[in-house]
């Protein structure tokens, strides 16, 4: 039988890693994390010692009894909170040592972050909610509505864009934070139970999004609680406790997806006017 190269299974307690990750591939390292709330009698731990290292293009799905810290570790590896113990490096760069501006400016930027509830602005349109990263990130209103008008594109959503949320099913909503979380072209997509409020049909259509985008070279870290959406991971994480119970890869690295990197290059209309101009003058200047 063939051995797969990249295969990686964590037992409690035992670990066993056939290939090593060179640094560049590393986009996620977490050690020793620890979350810990209240003191004294009233303590109590999301996270207890957890280790974690993620692979540029890998597609983790992370499960686990509710309480058992998946949302919390995303939220840690989100920036939207913070280890009591431990170190995370993002990119090779310790977080810890960041900023709170430049923690900011790197969750604007580098990471997108898709909700169960969808939490999309109730008063904005699709397409305000869509451009929203966007204007935090500092992008012109030019670059914003190009940049949207494209995402929007891609999710069959652009007849739409004018619609308030309250107008589309739980489907369309999703596929609209999906878009949101895209906008930046971000090296992360965290997705929080994404089809956990949506029918079997609408789970499907979102899960072959997510396919999609994988495809395409992004990290994709998922919580959920359907065994059935495992058959979409590269790798496949139980939790326990705060801590891994099981981790099994189910894909070679050599075969993850290369990140794909989109340049968006605004037109410059008055200069192909001008070239237009000029490529008629010099055409009636042939003809006499």
């Amino acid at each position: 039988m063939k051995k797969r190269a990249c295969l990686c299974l964590h037992i409690r307690g035992e670990s066993t890693r056939l290939k090593l990750m060179s640094p560049q591939d590393v986009i996620i390292d977490m050690k020793g994390i620890t979350k810990r709330y209240g003191f004294g009698d009233t303590e109590s731990y999301a996270l207890r010692d957890f280790d974690l290292t993620v692979k540029r293009g890998e597609f983790i799905m992370i499960m686990g009894p509710s309480g058992c810290g998946k949302t919390t570790l995303l939220n840690i590896i989100g920036l939207l909170d913070k280890p009591s113990l431990g170190a995370y490096f993002l990119n090779g760069k310790e977080v810890g040592r960041m900023t709170e501006q430049r923690k900011a400016k790197v969750r604007a930027k580098k990471i997108g972050v898709i909700f169960q509830d969808f939490n999309l602005i109730s008063h904005l349109s699709v397409l305000d909610n869509v451009v929203l990263p966007m204007t935090y990130a500092g992008f012109t209103k030019t670059h914003r509505e190009l940049q949207a008008d494209k995402v929007l594109e891609k999710f069959h959503l652009q007849e739409k864009e004018y619609y308030m949320p309250y107008q589309l099913s739980g489907g369309q909503q999703q596929r609209v934070a999906i878009a949101r979380s895209l906008v930046t072209n971000p090296e992360i997509i965290l997705a929080d139970e994404p089809t956990g409020n949506l029918d079997s049909r609408s789970s499907r259509i979102v899960m072959e999004e997510l396919k999609e985008i994988h495809s395409e070279g992004n990290t994709i870290i998922m919580v959920t609680h359907n065994p059935a959406l495992t058959v979409y991971a590269t790798r496949v994480i139980n939790m326990l406790d705060g801590q891994i119970d099981t981790d099994i890869k189910t894909v070679e690295d050599d075969d993850l997806p290369q990140p794909v990197k989109i340049h968006f290059r605004q037109r410059n209309v008055l200069k192909e006017v001008k070239e237009a101009l000029s490529g008629k003058s010099e055409e009636k200047e042939e003809k006499k």
